[in-house]
């Protein structure tokens, strides 16, 4: 037992030294939700960015977030207009676009930069506040319900779903994959997809916290999920499990 425990630390040790020499290496520091809210209530002066476009933004955003959208063609220049000697703390959907745009805040000369790991789907699922959506602005954030999502597992014996969202690039990847197979397994499998940018409250309740995600159900229960970019070869593997199963 001493033995093993001694064998344990160093590897330990290195995990850390690593994630250490890393952040020193980018400038950016990776904070889980949690340790990003604390962050952010304990830093007095500090600017809140949210990278994501505007109706994402409008459909639910940290309070005090700024909204400046990384597919703008001006964005680094918005970025120079920020102050170089406060804090920032920059996040989007799931940390893909907020890793990129931490990166480049980093090159900018920024020194402290934090960037919220897994997006605002992790904050939303740990039951983070989020600053109310605008007057006036249709969202769309609940259109498809808890109640809606048990209605299609009643109705569907056998069933596959994706949840997805439209600007999700390994969503689209997978997109043809997909479409593929629903004929394939046209009579054996039900195939559905799930905009999660409007079914907030289910994402939350099945606790998906990045996307990709994909599971299979049957009779009414999930018997597997499986998240990031699936080959169409492991896609029908997973098919095969769902009958087998």
């Amino acid at each position: 037992m001493v033995m093993h425990r001694l064998f344990i630390l160093p590897i330990l040790f290195f995990a850390v030294f690593s994630l250490n020499v890393a952040a020193q290496e980018t400038g950016v520091q990776l904070l889980p939700a949690k340790a990003f809210a604390q962050s952010l209530d304990s830093v007095l002066q500090k600017q809140v960015v949210d990278v994501r476009t505007p109706e994402e933004f409008q459909s639910g955003h940290i309070a005090t977030a700024k909204n400046i959208n990384i597919y703008d063609a001006d964005f680094k220049d918005q970025l120079k207009k920020l102050n170089k000697e406060e804090p920032v703390f920059v996040y989007c959907k799931v940390g893909g676009r907020s890793a990129k745009a931490a990166r480049t805040l980093h090159e900018l000369g920024f020194a402290t930069v934090f960037d919220l790991q897994g997006g605002i789907m992790a904050w939303e699922s740990n039951k983070l506040p989020l600053a109310a959506v605008e007057k006036g602005i249709k969202s769309e954030a609940n259109s498809f319900t808890p109640s809606d999502f048990d209605k299609l597992l009643t109705d569907n014996k056998i069933l596959l779903v994706d949840f997805y969202a439209p600007w999700c690039i390994p969503c689209r990847q997978m997109e043809p994959s997909l479409k593929k197979l629903s004929k394939e397994y046209k009579d054996k499998v039900i195939f559905s997809r799930i905009d999660l940018d409007k079914a907030k409250p289910l994402a939350r309740k099945l606790n998906i916290e990045s996307i990709p995600v994909i599971a299979v159900y049957k009779n009414g229960k999930e018997l597997k999920r499986v998240t990031g970019f699936q080959s169409t070869s492991q896609l029908r593997e997973l098919i095969k499990y769902l009958l087998k199963s």
